[in-house]
Protein backbone atom coordinates (compact mmCIF):
# COMPACT_ATOMS: atom_id res chain seq x y z
CA UNK A 1 0.00 0.00 0.00
CA UNK A 2 1.50 3.64 -0.51
CA UNK A 3 1.93 5.43 2.25
CA UNK A 4 -0.40 7.81 3.66
CA UNK A 5 0.19 11.74 4.74
CA UNK A 6 0.41 12.96 8.46
CA UNK A 7 -2.74 14.49 8.11
CA UNK A 8 -4.12 11.12 6.20
CA UNK A 9 -2.85 8.96 8.78
CA UNK A 10 -4.19 11.29 11.86
CA UNK A 11 -7.47 11.25 10.18
CA UNK A 12 -7.71 7.41 10.16
CA UNK A 13 -6.52 7.17 13.72
CA UNK A 14 -9.47 9.08 14.70
CA UNK A 15 -11.54 7.00 12.76
CA UNK A 16 -10.27 3.47 13.87
CA UNK A 17 -13.26 2.18 15.31
CA UNK A 18 -15.82 0.97 12.89
CA UNK A 19 -18.50 2.73 15.18
CA UNK A 20 -17.50 6.06 14.92
CA UNK A 21 -18.07 8.35 11.61
CA UNK A 22 -16.71 11.56 9.84
CA UNK A 23 -20.14 13.51 9.26
CA UNK A 24 -18.74 16.51 7.52
CA UNK A 25 -16.05 15.39 5.20
CA UNK A 26 -13.13 16.84 3.53
CA UNK A 27 -10.44 16.79 1.07
CA UNK A 28 -8.08 14.96 3.36
CA UNK A 29 -10.78 12.25 3.86
CA UNK A 30 -12.44 12.34 0.27
CA UNK A 31 -8.80 11.41 -0.40
CA UNK A 32 -8.90 8.51 1.31
CA UNK A 33 -12.43 7.61 -0.23
CA UNK A 34 -10.37 7.53 -3.14
CA UNK A 35 -7.43 4.90 -1.94
CA UNK A 36 -10.88 2.48 -0.59
CA UNK A 37 -9.60 3.71 2.86
CA UNK A 38 -12.86 5.31 4.04
CA UNK A 39 -15.97 4.64 2.54
CA UNK A 40 -19.84 6.80 2.18
CA UNK A 41 -22.12 4.99 4.32
CA UNK A 42 -24.93 6.28 2.01
CA UNK A 43 -23.31 6.65 -1.72
CA UNK A 44 -26.73 8.45 -3.20
CA UNK A 45 -26.13 11.02 -0.02
CA UNK A 46 -22.82 12.02 0.49
CA UNK A 47 -22.13 12.87 3.71
CA UNK A 48 -20.96 10.35 6.87
CA UNK A 49 -17.79 8.76 5.77
CA UNK A 50 -16.81 5.60 7.87
CA UNK A 51 -13.69 3.21 7.77
CA UNK A 52 -13.04 0.21 5.83
CA UNK A 53 -11.57 -3.32 6.29
CA UNK A 54 -8.59 -1.79 4.06
CA UNK A 55 -8.40 1.29 6.17
CA UNK A 56 -7.86 -1.02 9.41
CA UNK A 57 -5.46 -2.87 7.80
CA UNK A 58 -3.55 0.21 6.25
CA UNK A 59 -3.78 1.08 10.09
CA UNK A 60 -2.31 -1.59 11.19
CA UNK A 61 0.41 -1.71 8.40
CA UNK A 62 1.24 1.81 9.42
CA UNK A 63 1.40 0.29 13.12
CA UNK A 64 3.63 -2.24 12.88
CA UNK A 65 6.13 0.16 11.01
CA UNK A 66 6.05 2.66 14.12
CA UNK A 67 4.21 5.26 11.91
CA UNK A 68 1.54 6.32 14.13
CA UNK A 69 3.93 6.48 17.46
CA UNK A 70 3.40 10.40 17.09
CA UNK A 71 -0.13 9.87 17.31
CA UNK A 72 -0.46 7.45 20.57
CA UNK A 73 3.02 8.99 22.62
CA UNK A 74 1.88 10.74 25.53
CA UNK A 75 4.07 13.49 27.09
CA UNK A 76 6.17 12.12 30.12
CA UNK A 77 5.19 14.08 33.18
CA UNK A 78 7.92 15.72 34.89
CA UNK A 79 8.71 14.87 38.66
Amino acid sequence: MARLGTQQLRLLCGLGSPGTALVVPDRISNSLVTRGLLRNTHPSKPGMQRITPAGLRQLADDLEAGRLDQFTKFPLEER
